[in-house]
């Protein structure tokens, strides 16, 4: 019996490593299929790329915020007007918020990326996004006591249930209205 176990085990070791290369090959093949059949395209512009993201010219079209910027709305300024100085925009209509930062100005490309992750399942931008905003923030984030990540779809329900309240409060108005308007034509009891 020792021998038997012991001539499977012997064939076993090879075999395993037989399979593992023809998974690899098999993995590596299909990979090539797929990228000669439906190549990645750049998020932004749909070009082709070699790669996940964005393509060359789109990349170089992003604008990282870096400092100077106003300490409250995280907006850059032009020039440095110096340590502790807000935007026009913070003076004239101050934010309920204390502080913001972005991590990019929020343009075509920026938008794209944005509406990509959330709303068309390219959870591969995530990493690289979430380290963007890391390093745009992490004064911030040095400061927090807890981060709370707020569903995309707990937000549709909210504003759904709002959206329906309102509805059927306008719908009361003009039942309310279209009654009293019957009342004053028909009477009372009309």
């Amino acid at each position: 019996m020792d021998a038997e176990a012991a001539s499977s085990r012997s064939l076993a070791t090879p075999l395993r490593g037989a399979i593992r290369l023809c998974r690899q090959a098999w993995h590596h093949t299909a990979r090539a299929a797929l990228d000669i059949a439906l190549p990645t395209l750049c998020v932004a512009c749909r070009e082709p790329v070699a790669g996940e993201g964005l393509c060359p010219a789109c990349w170089s079209s992003l604008s990282f915020i870096a400092e100077p910027f106003c300490p409250r709305l995280g907006i850059p300024f032009v020039y440095d007007p110096g340590p502790g100085l807000l935007s026009m925009q913070a003076i004239a209509d101050p934010p309920a918020y204390q502080r913001a930062r972005a991590a990019v100005r929020y343009d075509e490309i920026a938008r794209t990326l944005v509406h990509a992750l959330k709303y068309h399942d390219r959870t591969d931008l995530a990493p690289s996004m979430g380290r963007w905003m890391a390093r745009a923030g992490r004064e911030l984030l040095e400061d927090a006591d807890l981060l709370v990540p707020v569903p995309i779809l707990l937000l549709h329900v909210i504003e759904a249930v709002v959206q329906a309240y309102i509805f059927g409060m306008l719908a009361l108005v003009y039942i309310a209205s279209g009654m009293q308007a019957h009342e004053q034509t028909h009477g009372e009891g009309g």
